[in-house]
C-alpha cells in the first residue's frame, strides 16, 4: 500500500536565517532605554538559569515577552506579526528553503512546521508558504484581548515537539503511523526526538552540535544557502 506523506519543518534558522523570536521582540523595545536595559539583564539571568538546569526553557521565552509585548492588544501585536513576518518571508528565508517546501508540494506531501517560536510569528510566516498545518508555541490573551505575561501552552521545544506533533496528527480520523511517510527537517540538535521518530532526517544548516550527531542518528546533511 502506498504511504501518505507529510513533511515537517523547522522554522527558526531551518527555513530562516536566524531565529525569530528574540528579533521580534528586540525590535519593539530597541528604540526605548528605559526597557531596553531591564529586558536584557532580566533575559541574561533567566537564560543563564536556564543553561545551568535551574529553570524550564520557557521561563525565558516568558521573561523576554514581559519585558516587551505583555499588556499589549491582540490587534497591535498582529500587526507587528504580520509586518515582521512580511519582511522574514522576503529577506530573512534561506535561499532554497522555498525550492524544497514546493518539491514536496508538488510530489503529493502534506507539509507541515512545528517550531518552538510563537503562534504570532508561525501563523503569517505560514500563510505566506501556503503552510496549513502549523504546530508551535500558544500565547494566551485575557479577556481585554491584551497579551498574558505567561504562554498559553508547553513550549514546542525538544521532547515537547515530538509529543505536540503526535497528538496533532493521532488525534485525526484514521490516522496510523505505519501508513505514513515522514520526513523531518530542522537545523537544532534539540530536534533528535522528533528525527529518530521521522523516516527521514534533514539536517539543513546544522549547528555545530547537531553536526555532531548526524552519523549516529542516520541525517542527511543539506546546505540551503549554496546557490
Amino acid at each position: 500500500m502506498k504511504k501518505d506523506r507529510i513533511a515537517i519543518f523547522d522554522l527558526d534558522e531551518t527555513l530562516t536565517q536566524k531565529g525569530t523570536w528574540g528579533r521580534f521582540v528586540t525590535g519593539i523595545v530597541k528604540d526605548q532605554p528605559l526597557k531596553w536595559a531591564p529586558f536584557a539583564l532580566s533575559t541574561a539571568f533567566t537564560q543563564a538559569h536556564y543553561m545551568l538546569g535551574l529553570g524550564p526553557r520557557e521561563r525565558v521565552k516568558e521573561r523576554m515577552m514581559q519585558w516587551t509585548i505583555a499588556g499589549r492588544s491582540r490587534s497591535e501585536l498582529e500587526r507587528l506579526a504580520q509586518e515582521f513576518a512580511d519582511n522574514e518571508v522576503q529577506n530573512g528565508l534561506r535561499r532554497k528553503a522555498r525550492e524544497v517546501i514546493e518539491h514536496h508540494r508538488n510530489a503529493g506531501d502534506r507539509i507541515m512546521i512545528a517550531s518552538a517560536a510563537v503562534d504570532l510569528i508561525v501563523h503569517p510566516i505560514a500563510d505566506h508558504l501556503n503552510i496549513d498545518d502549523r504546530i508551535c508555541t500558544a500565547t494566551a490573551f485575557d479577556e481585554n484581548q491584551r497579551l498574558k505575561k505567561r504562554l498559553g501552552g508547553v513550549n514546542c521545544y525538544g521532547p515537547n515537539k515530538l509529543k505536540l506533533v503526535r497528538e496533532y496528527l493521532e488525534n485525526e480520523p484514521g490516522f496510523n503511523r505505519e501508513n505514513v511517510h515522514i520526513t523531518v527537517y530542522s537545523d537544532s540538535r534539540s530536534d533528535l526526538d522528533i528525527f529518530d521518530w521521522a523516516d527521514v532526517g534533514i539536517a539543513v544548516n546544522p549547528s555545530p552540535r547537531l553536526l555532531k550527531c548526524v552519523n549516529e542518528h542516520g541525517l542527511n546533511v543539506q546546505d540551503w544557502d549554496k546557490e
